[in-house]
Formats: C-alpha cells, sequence, structure tokens
C-alpha cells in the first residue's frame, strides 16, 4: 500500500465542506432555445394565415372546360395578378358583382356610394333587368373592389353572402391592401339551365381576359389609349361610345370607355356578342382597325388571343 502523508501542522481539524458544484449553463440553454423555435413557429404560423394564399393556376383553355355547381377561383397562368372567378350560373355571378357594375361601370348608379339592395332592385325592375342579366361577365381592378368595400363598410351597408365570399377573396389575394394591383373577372358556367352556350362561354372569357390584361400590364394599358386616340378617328371612337352608352356604360369614365372599345373590337369577334352594324361602321372600318391593331400589339401573352380561334368544346 502507498504510504501515508505526513500530517501537515498548518491544517486543523475543522471539516471543510466541498466547493459546490458549479452550475451548468447548457440546460439554461436548452430552454431559451425551445423557446425561441416556440416563437418562430407560432411566427410561421401566423404568417402563413395571414398570407394571401394563392388560387390554383390555369389557362384559357382549362378554366374553359372547367365544371362546377360553385364558385371557383383560378389565377391565369400566363398573368398571375388576374384572378378569373367561376361562377356556377348568371344569378350567382349576379349577386357576387353587380352592385360593384353598378357603382363603377353603369351610367344611371351613384359613383360615391354603394346602392342598397332596394334600391339597386328598384333600378333593375326599372331598367328591365334581371340580376342574371345585368352583366354577361365582369371585371374590375384591385383599386375598384377596395372603394366598393371602403364605400360599403363607411355606409354600414351590409353585404350579401357572394359579396361577402368576393370580399374574402380579394384579401386572400392580397388586393385590398393599398396600391395592391391585379384584376378579378367573372365567367358564369354554360349549359341549357344557365342561358349560356359553350361558345358564349368561350367569348365572355376571352373578352373579359383582355380586360385583364389592361389592368394589370403597363404597357398593354398605354397601348390600348395610344391606339384609340392616334388611329381611331373621332367618328370610329363615337360610333363605339354610342354602343357602349345603349348598354348603360357611364360615358363619363373615360379610361372605361376606351378599355371596352378594344374589348369588343379586338377579343369579341362573335355576332352574338358584337358586329359591325351594332356600331354603324362597315365591315372593312373593323377589319383594318383589327388588322392594324394586332399589328403593333406589345409582345405580351394576350396577343396571340387577338387571332386565336376559341376553344368550344369541353
Amino acid at each position: 500500500m502507498p504510504p501515508r502523508r505526513a500530517a501537515d501542522p498548518t491544517m486543523d481539524d475543522t471539516v471543510r465542506l466541498a466547493r459546490p458544484p458549479r452550475k451548468s449553463r447548457a440546460k439554461p440553454l436548452l430552454i431559451g432555445a425551445a423557446a425561441l423555435l416556440a416563437l418562430l413557429i407560432l411566427a410561421i404560423a401566423g404568417w402563413l394565415a395571414l398570407r394571401p394564399t394563392p388560387y390554383p393556376l390555369a389557362g384559357e383553355t382549362t378554366i374553359f372546360r372547367h365544371v362546377s355547381p360553385h364558385f371557383t377561383v383560378f389565377r391565369f397562368r400566363d398573368d398571375p395578378l388576374i384572378l378569373v372567378v367561376d361562377c356556377p350560373d348568371l344569378h350567382a355571378q349576379g349577386l357576387m358583382f353587380d352592385r360593384v357594375a353598378a357603382l363603377i361601370e353603369k351610367a344611371d348608379a351613384p359613383k360615391n356610394r354603394v346602392l342598397s339592395e332596394a334600391a339597386f332592385h328598384a333600378r333593375l325592375a326599372a331598367a328591365k333587368l334581371t340580376i342574371g342579366s345585368y352583366y354577361y361577365g365582369d371585371d374590375y381592378p384591385a383599386h375598384a373592389l377596395r372603394e366598393f368595400f371602403r364605400l360599403a363598410a363607411a355606409e354600414h351597408l351590409a353585404l350579401n353572402p357572394e359579396e361577402t365570399h368576393l370580399r374574402a377573396i380579394a384579401q386572400r389575394s392580397g388586393f385590398l391592401r393599398p396600391g395592391a394591383n391585379g384584376a378579378v373577372i367573372s365567367i358564369p358556367q354554360a349549359g341549357p339551365s344557365h342561358r349560356v352556350s359553350l361558345r358564349a362561354r368561350a367569348v365572355i372569357l376571352r373578352h373579359e381576359l383582355s380586360h385583364g390584361a389592361y389592368f394589370t400590364i403597363p404597357a398593354y394599358h398605354r397601348y390600348v389609349h395610344h391606339f384609340y386616340n392616334t388611329v381611331m378617328t373621332p367618328q370610329e371612337q363615337q360610333a363605339f361610345q354610342s354602343f357602349l352608352v345603349r348598354q348603360g356604360y357611364d360615358p363619363g369614365y373615360h379610361g372605361l370607355i376606351v378599355n371596352e372599345t378594344l374589348a369588343y373590337l379586338i377579343f369579341t369577334r362573335d355576332r352574338e356578342f358584337f358586329r359591325a352594324s351594332a356600331v354603324g361602321l362597315p365591315r372593312a372600318t373593323i377589319t383594318t382597325l383589327r388588322r392594324k391593331f394586332v399589328a403593333h400589339m406589345p409582345d405580351i401573352w394576350l396577343k396571340p388571343l387577338a387571332t386565336a380561334p376559341l376553344p368550344t368544346e369541353r
């Protein structure tokens, strides 16, 4: 066995307590990391809940062929800033969009307030129209939707369920944020019970997509106004304005008249919806205007649709 250590005279018999062990910092660090992770998870969950959730992308043919008894929303594949609301029928479409149309487009409705349900129905009756025949398709930029919902809230005006759904669509897409760019267009389902043929659905979709491009693509917006102001004669402009006013469009909204003029002239090539005689112009004039417009269009996704055949089969 090893020898004993000699006694140290400087040591007394006082019992020395062992130095307490140093506290480990690992446990607090782990707790702190766990708390930070929990906060991060909560932050991500909150962001996911609040951020605009994208709707599925789809092209013109896919949207045209879609069949559903419910409202369905697509982002247009070639321009995701355009939302396409596929409505169950004309009546459902009207319930969602007609009062927006009255505020933004109709000449006989106030522009500083949203019509009440009673006042709107009175105007429908006076015009011998129904909710389903007010419009066959709709198109509105994000700022127009913001104005509609702002005015409705300021007036404490109750929204119907379809308008509430539209507000949710716009909010989910971020269109209600100040300055947000985007457009919402709509089309009705086709079928004998819907009073819309397959060809009419295709025509409406093509027409409304052109409006969507006008709202979301600045270069196309500028081109439309340039063509209207410099290529079309005053007589041709007046012919289209008269045609649109007869349909109830507000002539005081110049951008609306320009936008609709080119949508009918270029993207509504169907005699059921538009013909040269409807505007009192020779067919040759319409053909020449179309040719000139397409020849100098910006090279965007809309250009091929100016001449492409319509999708006509599901």
